[in-house]
């Protein structure tokens, strides 16, 4: 069975006998940056950091995270990965019955499934896959659930639910002791400021996961954290923890990309860029649907009946099928914004194979 995540280039290149160096990876939603010069550096001068233990207490790492985001170091809870910390949070909050998108990241069904929980599904496809916050609550309430949780930009489809309707089901979520989880892993790539780490004091039943894997481009490292003032959930984290769960390299990138401002401005700004590019071209093909995204990377349907990935694998790209997908009818897919001369290949590919008519 093909992986269910974006950025199995080894599986798939195995699967049909390609060779990998031949691949460009438009599936996985990385920063087209990569690395930043400032972060090379300090890996390659702290190199000798392998030969010690980390600090069980990941103290500096934390003041570090709690600082970019004004809170109390207690707040921050650490992870190998924003999906460790899903998991976790799945094994200490007792949920009945929890709400999430369709479509959306599947970690969060899968984690909480393993504790026999209800999963709801509030589909958004017939809505052009925006969310409607009255709506929701309608679905929340009725089917009853305890627990709400929301990829916010949304993955794979790139929409946003601004602040204020975030704000909407926040206040609903506390009048009715709702626990409320959202997942903002690619909230970074926003050029305006949309999360709700501002209302984490004031809100104990609210959970952020975070990622530091995509917007600083270390997937290799794995790094992801938890913000939330619930000191009960937090000790009881703390208590399950894995001794060690960060890596001494994955430290250091913590640190210094939190403080690497420069290298996020650029970020934001070529990948808008680049994004409108695709974004433009794109849409000049008749077979493809476009829909409006936010941040690294597109989701679109298409017209063709046939899954194109595997075409298009063999012309040297890699998108992502999103067939495996809850709550999606028709054939849709994803695309990270890369380069400008990897997104020009692209294009030139997507218009010979689908102006070519070989996808009918």
């Amino acid at each position: 069975m093909v992986g269910t995540h974006g950025g199995n280039i080894k599986e798939l290149t195995e699967l049909y006998q390609l060779s990998e160096k031949k691949i460009v990876d438009f599936s996985a939603n990385i920063n087209p940056l990569g690395v930043s010069k400032r972060l090379k550096a300090e890996l390659y001068n702290n190199f000798d950091q392998i030969l010690h233990y980390p600090d069980l207490r990941y103290k500096n790492l934390k003041h570090d995270i709690a600082n970019y985001h004004k809170l109390n170091e207690n707040y921050v809870f650490l992870g190998n990965g924003a999906a460790e910390v899903i998991y976790g949070l799945a094994s200490v909050l007792e949920v009945e019955k929890l709400l999430v998108l369709a479509p959306t990241f599947s970690e969060y069904e899968d984690a909480f499934a393993h504790k026999l929980t209800g999963i709801y599904y509030f589909e958004i496809e017939s809505s052009a896959f925006e969310v409607n916050i009255n709506e929701l609550i309608l679905a929340v309430e009725k089917n009853n659930v305890d627990t709400i949780c929301l990829c916010n930009p949304n993955n794979p489809t790139g929409k946003i639910v601004k602040k204020n309707e975030m704000k909407q089901l926040l206040a609903y979520c506390q009048a009715k002791k709702i626990r409320l989880i959202v997942d903002e892993a690619f909230m970074d790539f926003l050029p305006q400021e949309e999360s709700l780490d501002t209302e984490i004091v004031a809100n104990k039943n609210l959970f952020i996961v975070r990622s530091l894997t995509k917007i600083f481009a270390i997937p290799g490292l794995r790094l992801g954290y938890l913000l939330t003032s619930n000191q009960e959930v937090m000790l009881e984290l703390n208590k399950r923890a894995v001794p060690w769960r960060i890596n001494c390299f994955a430290e250091i990138a913590g640190k210094v990309s939190l403080q690497d401002s420069e290298y996020l401005t650029e970020s934001i700004a070529n990948i808008e860029i680049e994004r409108i590019f695709l974004e433009k071209k794109l849409n000049e093909i008749s077979a493809l649907k476009l829909f409006s995204s936010t941040v690294n990377f597109i989701f679109f349907s298409c017209s063709s009946p046939k899954n194109i990935q595997k075409e298009l694998l063999e012309k040297g790209i890699l998108i992502r099928d999103c067939s495996n997908y809850k709550g999606l009818s028709g054939n849709y897919y994803r695309i990270a914004v890369r380069s400008h001369t990897e997104n020009e290949m692209l294009i030139k590919v997507f218009e010979e194979y689908f102006n070519g008519g070989n996808y009918s």
